[in-house]
């Protein structure tokens, strides 16, 4: 399959100092990408330099097999972007905007105005002007505007910054929309893990300009699952615990009337069989896993011992 991004060995220099080092990844048509790490980490400068927004030190970048340096108008011609802030013209209305943005596209664009703001649920703010607009709606008009050259590539800074829990369910619902039926290779570059963990296909983590992590969101939730826990609540605990570890040779920590046990769910069943038929009385469990979050930050802090990404 040919990627519709491509950078290897992206680097870029400010002051011969590296802000991005030696950054190579791949993405293809309809994948959603996420783009992690600390402020300052180089994920707003990367995607400028995808965007064209600045140059690249050494290294390529391919979109659409493209290269920006040698063909920028092709490279560029199927991205669509929202870098940072969306840039728009506060005293024309949302619509307005719409069309001179896609008069820069020609009459397809124009064409899809309609659609998009049905897409994007503009209707009862889009022939309002700018200047009254929340942030969450201009979020909306960016993206809108982002998706008028029916991109390949949609790169999106923060997309759900300043929507409620039901924008950012739309746009959420949005985004794996145009992955799935327009095909569309996207990258959200964001704070929001918990979003990430529900929409993207690969997850990428950066740290002061280099790729500490790029893997498959499936292979990070194999590992979540691996890393499960279960907290039994037990009349007796140390017991229970005894007969675990002689059992299952397994590492059990008790606390109070409780025990942790490292185990998957499906296995779950057989573990509280083994206990009720040693006369150990079960009276709750509660699942205990690591989330996104909690592993994005294990990595930064280097304390992740099995490399989960």
């Amino acid at each position: 399959m040919f990627p519709v991004l491509k950078l290897k060995n992206v680097t870029k220099l400010y002051n011969k100092k590296p802000v991005v080092e030696n950054l190579s990844l791949m993405l293809f048509e309809g994948e959603i990408f996420g783009f992690i790490g600390p402020n300052g980490a180089g994920k707003s400068t990367t995607i400028k330099m995808i965007c064209g927004l600045t140059s690249i030190s050494s290294g390529s970048i391919y979109i659409n097999g493209y290269n920006i340096d040698n063909s920028f108008k092709k490279a560029i011609a199927s991205v669509g972007a929202v870098v940072e802030t969306p840039q728009l013209y506060p005293y024309l209305t949302g619509k307005a905007n719409l069309k001179l943005f896609a008069s820069f596209y020609g009459s397809p664009a124009i064409q899809r105005i309609p659609n998009i703001i049905k897409l994007l649920k503009m209707e009862d703010f889009i022939n309002k002007k700018v200047s009254t607009y929340s942030l969450g709606m201009k979020q909306r008009l960016g993206i809108a505007q982002a998706l008028l050259n029916k991109p390949k590539l949609l790169i999106l800074d923060e997309p759900t910054n300043g929507l409620d829990p039901n924008g950012i369910k739309d746009i959420r619902n949005l985004l794996v929309k145009l992955a799935s039926r327009e095909r569309m290779a996207i990258i959200i570059s964001s704070h929001n893990l918990a979003e990430l963990e529900q929409i993207c296909d690969q997850i990428a983590v950066i740290r002061a300009g280099k790729l500490l992590s790029f893997r498959a969101m499936e292979d990070i939730k194999e590992e979540m699952e691996n890393k499960q826990k279960v907290c039994l609540y037990v009349n007796y605990p140390n017991y229970a615990g005894q007969l675990l570890q002689r059992k299952y040779n397994i590492k059990v920590k008790v606390a109070g009337n409780t025990i942790i046990v490292p185990v998957k769910e499906k296995y779950l069943a057989q573990l509280i069989t083994f206990l009720t038929n040693k006369h150990i009385k079960i009276y709750k469990t509660t699942k205990i896993e690591k989330s996104l979050e909690e592993i994005y930050f294990e990595l930064l802090n280097g304390s992740s011992k099995n490399n989960l990404f």
